[in-house]
């Protein structure tokens, strides 16, 4: 008799359906908020992120970061609830509070254990409905905003994301000024203005609310429509004044904030492409994957591994006002290679004007954003804030959808056809912290024809 183990015939290994972003349920409020709810099953860390609608182009002239201040402050207190009560009572549910500033509006986001999403969304109606503004916890928001903003400015890589906007849009209109604010404005606002601003900003019909994370067993809907039914007001969305397209400079700039005895230079490169949901911007996001992922990209193969001036150069695009992309290019590299490196750089953007790029280099990025995009929106953190993003932008729930589906459908030709159109050496913007002693006159020569303007850190 034999032994042998009888063998089996292989399993049938069904495919993997393709990936579609969820949509959340869409409500409306009786008082007119805007409820979107992700029901996450084994998510039991939820967020939630309250928008408050209010782009910056509302903010008063001369109190740039107002909107963004003014939503600190919210979680500072109530009328009938001091600062440290409040604190308390999201300490006790386990409730972590932050507010952060945006050109579309700032927002409010609770992370929480899913069961206890009604003593937040009971805190959240306490915070955007009766804010007590008290002046000493007013005037403390203040000089932490301040603080943040002197601190961003002390660290290369975000001191040269804050003389981007000014770069590229001129610091007159208030798409060149950062979304939260510069330290001079921050620094001069006071309770009473904070106060007016909430009152004639703040409204349940301009306010979106995001919910993801395990609901089972709990009706989000019936939950916020009970916590937030007392707060009414019946003036409509948009209290802000429309802010039109920012207009680009007519030349690119170029800065360098001087560092001195800096032993490496920050760079970034920036150059303006369509914004998300125009033509060009699915193309432009596997350009931008063969030139800056990291380790594989273009960049990182010249700069990283044969130069080795660096340990990383990425690009990759963005939007500081919607509708308005830019590619940015950026890194540390070794001070003294710095005019080499930013030379190099500027060589590899302008080889796809020339020669495109290869079939090879479009498969393998497309592939990758099919691969990667899904996983960042794993986390309820993840997925509310980039539902709360689409809608403050206007973009439909199915906006990724259909940029995967575009960039699955691409060729290499279309790729290299939305490069050459909307990419050119003379629009790039340089940005750069590093020692003006020894960068300065290389800089100015490589700027050309932009005009080199040295600022101090």
């Amino acid at each position: 008799m034999s032994l042998a183990p009888a063998l089996q015939s292989r399993p049938a290994v069904t495919p993997l359906a393709p990936w579609r972003f969820p949509v959340p349920r869409h409500d409306r409020l009786g008082n007119g908020v805007t409820l979107l709810t992700h029901h996450m099953p084994g998510q039991h860390v939820a967020t939630v992120t309250c928008h408050l609608g209010i782009p910056a182009s509302a903010e008063p002239d001369g109190c740039d970061g107002i909107a963004a201040v003014m939503a600190a402050c919210l979680g500072a207190g109530a009328h009938g609830i001091t600062a440290r009560e409040f604190e308390q009572r999201a300490a006790a549910a386990g409730i972590t509070w932050t507010a952060g500033p945006g050109w579309t509006g700032p927002s409010i986001t609770l992370e929480l254990p899913a069961r206890q999403l009604p003593a937040a969304l009971d805190l959240l109606y306490w915070a955007v409905a009766e804010p007590a503004f008290d002046p000493a916890e007013v005037a403390g928001r203040v000089q932490l905003a301040a603080a943040g903003i002197a601190g961003a400015a002390a660290v290369p890589a975000t001191r040269v994301l804050q003389e981007l906007p000014a770069a590229v849009y001129g610091g007159e209109s208030r798409a060149g000024r950062p979304a939260e604010g510069t330290l001079a404005a921050v620094a001069q606002l006071t309770p009473d203005m904070i106060a007016r601003f909430y009152d004639e900003q703040v409204r349940p019909a301009a306010t979106t609310i995001v919910i993801a994370g395990d609901l089972t067993g709990q009706d989000a809907t019936r939950l916020a429509e009970e916590a937030l039914a007392v707060w009414r007001d019946n003036r409509p969305a948009g209290g802000g004044v429309p802010q039109p397209e920012p207009a680009l400079r007519r030349q690119p700039a170029a800065v360098l904030v001087n560092q001195p005895g800096a032993v490496q230079t920050q760079l970034l490169l920036a150059a303006p492409v369509p914004g998300r949901g125009h033509p060009g911007w699915n193309a432009l996001q596997v350009a931008a994957r063969i030139l800056g992922a990291p380790l594989t990209g273009r960049l990182d193969a010249q700069v990283r591994e044969r130069s080795g001036d660096s340990y990383t150069v990425q690009a990759g695009l963005t939007e500081l006002v919607p509708g308005n992309g830019l590619m940015l290019v950026t890194g540390a590299v070794d001070g003294p290679a710095t005019p080499g490196t930013l030379a190099d750089i500027k060589d590899i953007l302008a080889a796809p004007l020339r020669d495109g790029f290869t079939p090879a280099e479009h498969t393998a990025a497309a592939e990758a954003l099919a691969g990667m995009l899904p996983l960042a929106y794993e986390t309820p953190a993840a997925l509310a804030a980039i539902t709360a993003d689409l809608a403050a932008c206007g973009l439909p729930p199915d906006y990724l959808d259909v940029l995967l589906d575009d960039i699955a459908g691409l060729t290499a030709e279309a790729v290299n056809g939305a490069y050459q159109s909307h990419l050119g050496p003379d629009q790039l913007t340089l940005i750069a912290v590093g020692d003006a002693a020894v960068l300065a006159g290389p800089l100015r020569e490589l700027a050309a024809p932009a005009s080199l303007q040295v600022i101090s850190a």
